[in-house]
């Protein structure tokens, strides 16, 4: 049995560049680089704005992390909610017909979400400079890596049942 620690996926993002002479070249971001939004950026970025530069290592980080679904979702809600709120609050109608249609209006803006979520993430990330395809090769780069490190843990664990 060794007291060696299996290999953790580091908290790291990729960023695509290329060189001088046009060849493309993967370079990584320490998630130490990364640098939040503000609250007022971080709003405006959920209703679709570009943040600036300082930014643009977190949007990368934003679209490929491991919840990056969920992210996504978060980043809906932030626009359906309010607007789902007002028309509560002004539609002139009774309550349980306001709330009827405000749920099914809502539930089909979250289909929306869901049926164009490769599309608005890739978005996001070519909006902060990066390429069209870069969100896609890191989500896979970094499910590759989670996936041999439990293969590692896995391992580790057979070995050790099997030495006892």
């Amino acid at each position: 049995m060794t007291d060696e620690h299996p290999p953790q996926p580091s908290p790291v993002s990729a960023v695509e560049t290329t060189n001088g002479d046009g060849t493309p070249t993967v370079v990584v971001v320490p998630v130490a680089q990364l640098r939040r939004p503000t609250l007022g950026r971080f709003l405006w970025y959920c209703f679709g704005g570009a943040l600036p530069p300082e930014n643009h290592s977190w949007v990368l980080h934003d679209v490929t992390c491991r919840t990056w679904i969920a992210r996504h979702f978060g980043r809906w809600s932030m626009v359906i909610l309010p607007v789902f709120a007002v028309y509560l609050a002004v539609a002139p109608l009774d309550f349980d017909l306001r709330l009827y249609t405000g749920i099914a209006v809502a539930l089909a803006l979250y289909l929306m979400a869901m049926v164009f979520i490769l599309i608005d993430t890739d978005r996001r990330a070519v909006r902060a400079g990066y390429g069209y395809s870069q969100p896609s090769a890191v989500r896979t780069a970094n499910s590759v890596a989670r996936q041999r490190a439990a293969n590692y843990q896995r391992r580790e664990r057979l070995a050790a049942r099997r030495a006892r």
